[in-house]
């Protein structure tokens, strides 16, 4: 999904009182990450995930490995070790910023 420019400024507004749900640490991107942040996306839409220090990927290494695996992936916004992810969820009832962004 092509994210605009309203649409993307919305998402980073929304993201900015969250905390990281996910952390990537010195084990990198394995499959088990990468099925967990897409469930997540799937239930919340917007996430918050935190690379720690000692890890060796950085936020395109991340978004990269997730659009592979689901195309829907989109990369918000990052900044230093904190990247904002949006995925539009398959559940209308899980659909809480797709909404507002269709009226964007």
């Amino acid at each position: 999904m092509i994210i605009r420019g309203k649409q993307n400024r919305y998402l980073r507004s929304q993201a900015a009182t969250m905390k990281p749900v996910v952390q990537v640490g010195r084990d990198g991107i394995s499959d088990n990450l990468l099925k967990q942040i897409l469930q997540l996306l799937n239930k919340d839409e917007l996430i918050k995930v935190s690379l720690l220090q000692n890890t060796l990927v950085d936020a395109d290494q991340l978004t990269e490995a997730l659009t592979e695996l689901d195309g829907g992936v989109s990369l918000v916004q990052s900044i230093g070790s904190k990247v904002i992810l949006y995925k539009k969820s398959s559940k209308i009832k899980n659909r809480k910023y797709s909404l507002e962004l269709e009226k964007i």
